[in-house]
């Protein structure tokens, strides 16, 4: 169970880099996003593809193994 909770602080931590780097962008004028998109992987459109999956696999796994937000 140690390694499962250092797994969950990781991912939580990883998601909320995820919503920084996603804020940022979003701040970002039309041409810097273009900049920033064209230097992306293949297959990647916008940080919000990185962003949408990490959240929802952190839920789903508070959801299974009923983890309140913030413990």
């Amino acid at each position: 169970m140690i390694e499962l909770n250092a797994f969950m602080s990781e991912l939580k931590g990883y998601a909320g880099q995820t919503h920084k780097l996603k804020d940022h962008y979003e701040k970002l004028s039309e041409s810097e996003k273009k900049l920033v998109m064209d230097a992306a992987p293949e297959r990647l459109d916008s940080p919000e593809e990185i962003f949408h999956p990490v959240f929802r696999w952190l839920e789903n796994l508070q959801n299974e193994l009923d983890v309140k937000d913030g413990k």
